[in-house]
């Protein structure tokens, strides 16, 4: 999904603060409580994330449809990376008002990943 991007603190699994840039919606990700969330910091001095890293990733389903996808979690010790499958979400919808309601539920995770040269 296309949009507003935005430069944020991704911490690797070194603990190593990082810049990465990601769409908006992934920054705000959140449910209807507002008790899941990225939690997330704009970016300012930090280096990007080296070559050939894979960012950690977690999935969605969208409960009405059945499509799946998924948004980068910035952080490890972040509740939406801990948060049980099955775990009500707010996705945004391509040409739709903003979710007010849980419309998808969280599916598994992607570990980063990376090469060691």
């Amino acid at each position: 999904m296309s949009g507003t991007t935005i430069r944020a603190v991704y911490t690797d699994d070194q603990g190593t603060a990082r810049a990465v840039r990601l769409p908006l919606w992934e920054y705000n990700v959140t449910d209807s409580t507002a008790t899941l969330t990225q939690a997330g910091t704009p970016a300012t001095t930090q280096p990007g994330l080296p070559k050939g890293y894979r960012r950690r990733r977690r999935y969605y389903v969208i409960t009405a449809t059945g499509k799946e996808g998924s948004f980068t979690v910035l952080d490890s010790a972040s509740n939406l990376w801990t948060a049980a499958d099955g775990t009500g979400i707010e996705i945004p919808l391509f040409g739709a008002a903003a979710p007010v309601a849980n419309n998808a539920t969280l599916r598994g995770t992607t570990g980063e990943r990376h090469r060691t040269a």
